[in-house]
C-alpha cells in the first residue's frame, strides 16, 4: 500500500483502540507515519497494540481512559499534547451497550451506553477541536454503524447512539469547517474483527460464515481493515473536500432488497 506521506508526524487519537476496528485503525494510521494515542480500558490488549506499533517502527502510546467520562477524554487529549505536541485526527470508535429489548434495558445501562457511544464523541470533539484549530486544522471521524440505518430488536441503545453520531459529525463539519476541520462518519456493516476471528477459531461455524458472506453483493464478510482503510482516506488530504459525509462500508448489504438476499441464503 502506498504511503500517505502527508500524515507523517501528525498525531491521531483512536478510542477503543485495544481491539477490533479501533486496533486495526490505530495500526494502519501508524503504518502511514501518524503518531497514535491508543485510548481504552483494556490494559493488556492496549499495551499489546502499543508494542505492535513500536515493533513496526511506529510511534504510539497507550492511555487508560474511560472515554465515557470527561476525565477520561481529558486524559487522552493531554497524552496527545504531551507525547506528540498536538492533535490532528480524532477517531471516535469506543463502544459499550447492552443487548436487550428496550423495555428490559435499565436506566444505568442506558446512561452508560450513551456515555460511551455518543457522549464520548461530544467530549472528544469539545476537547480536541481547540488544539486542531491551533495547529491549523484537522480531521474527525465518528464510527457509526449500519445500525444507524437499519434496526434489530435488541439493539435500541446502540442504534439510537449510532444514528446520533452522523448528525453530530454534520454539525461539526458545518460549525468548524471555516477553521480547517473536517468531520465525517463511517457506517460499518458485517465486519469481522480480531475478537470475532478469535471466537471463530475457538468455535468454527463454517456454514453460518458462508451464509453471512452471501448477504451482500460483494459476497464476503467485511474485515476491520476495510474500515481502517476508510478512516485512512478520510483523515488524509485525499479527502480534503469531503466533510459531513456518512460513508457506508458494508459490501452493499444495506442497498439490496431483503427478498433478494433471502433467495440465495
Amino acid at each position: 500500500m502506498a504511503s500517505f506521506d502527508e500524515l507523517r508526524g501528525r498525531a491521531a487519537i483512536v478510542t477503543g483502540a485495544a481491539q477490533g476496528i479501533g486496533r486495526t485503525t490505530a495500526v494502519t494510521l501508524a503504518a502511514h507515519g501518524m503518531d497514535v494515542v491508543l485510548a481504552d480500558l483494556n490494559d493488556e490488549r492496549g499495551r499489546r497494540v502499543e508494542a505492535e506499533i513500536a515493533r513496526a517502527g511506529g510511534r504510539a502510546v497507550y492511555v487508560r481512559a474511560d472515554v465515557g467520562t470527561m476525565a477520561g477524554c481529558e486524559r487522552m487529549v493531554r497524552a496527545a499534547l504531551d507525547h506528540f505536541g498536538g492533535v490532528y485526527a480524532l477517531v471516535n470508535n469506543a463502544r459499550w451497550h447492552p443487548h436487550e429489548l428496550l423495555a428490559d434495558v435499565t436506566e444505568a445501562d442506558w446512561d452508560r451506553s450513551q456515555a460511551v457511544l455518543i457522549k464520548s464523541h461530544f467530549m472528544g470533539c469539545k476537547l480536541a477541536i481547540p488544539h486542531m484549530i491551533a495547529g491549523g486544522g484537522g480531521a474527525i471521524v465518528g464510527i457509526s454503524s449500519a445500525h444507524a440505518l437499519q434496526a434489530s430488536p435488541t439493539e435500541g441503545p446502540y442504534e439510537a447512539a449510532k444514528a446520533a453520531v452522523t448528525g453530530l459529525m454534520r454539525n461539526v463539519a458545518v460549525a468548524y469547517g471555516p477553521q480547517g476541520i473536517r468531520a465525517n462518519s463511517i457506517l460499518p456493516g458485517g465486519i469481522m474483527t480480531d475478537v470475532k476471528h478469535e471466537a471463530a477459531a475457538r468455535a468454527p461455524t463454517p456454514e453460518l460464515d458462508a451464509r453471512q458472506a452471501r448477504q451482500n453483493p460483494i459476497r464476503r464478510r467485511g474485515e476491520a481493515q476495510d474500515i481502517a482503510n476508510a478512516v485512512l482516506y478520510l483523515v488524509s488530504d485525499l479527502a480534503s473536500f469531503v466533510t459531513g459525509a456518512s460513508l457506508v462500508v458494508d459490501g452493499g448489504m444495506s442497498i439490496e432488497l431483503p427478498g433478494s438476499i433471502a433467495s440465495r441464503s
